[in-house]
C-alpha cells in the first residue's frame, strides 16, 4: 500500500472508530497517523499525496473535537453523580438518625 492509500485508510479507520466510541482503536490509529506523518518529513508531495493529508488532518481534527466534546460531557457526567451521591449520602445520614 502506498502512502496515498495509507492516509485514505487511516482517514476511514479513525472516522469509524470515532463513529463506534472505540477509544482503543481511535488511539491505535492516531499512532499509526503519527508514525505516518514522521515518515513523510522531509519528503516532496505530489498534489495528490497533499491533498490526501490534508483530508486526514481535517478528520484527525474533526475526531479530536469528538474526543473533547464526550470528555467534557463525561466530565459534567461524573460531576452530576458525584453531587448526588454526596446527596444521598447526606440524606441517609439524616435518615438514619431519625430526623427526617
Amino acid at each position: 500500500m502506498d502512502d496515498l492509500q495509507v492516509m485514505r485508510f487511516l482517514a476511514r479507520s479513525l472516522e469509524h472508530a470515532a463513529s463506534q466510541h472505540d477509544w482503543p482503536k481511535m488511539q491505535k490509529v492516531d499512532a499509526q497517523i503519527a508514525g505516518l506523518v514522521m515518515s513523510l518529513k522531509g519528503q516532496t508531495l505530489t498534489a495528490e499525496k497533499r491533498d490526501a493529508l490534508t483530508a486526514l488532518k481535517l478528520v484527525h481534527q474533526q475526531v479530536s473535537q469528538f474526543c473533547q466534546q464526550q470528555r467534557d460531557e463525561l466530565e459534567q457526567n461524573m460531576a452530576r453523580a458525584r453531587r448526588n451521591r454526596e446527596g444521598a449520602s447526606a440524606y441517609a445520614q439524616f435518615a438514619d438518625a431519625g430526623e427526617i
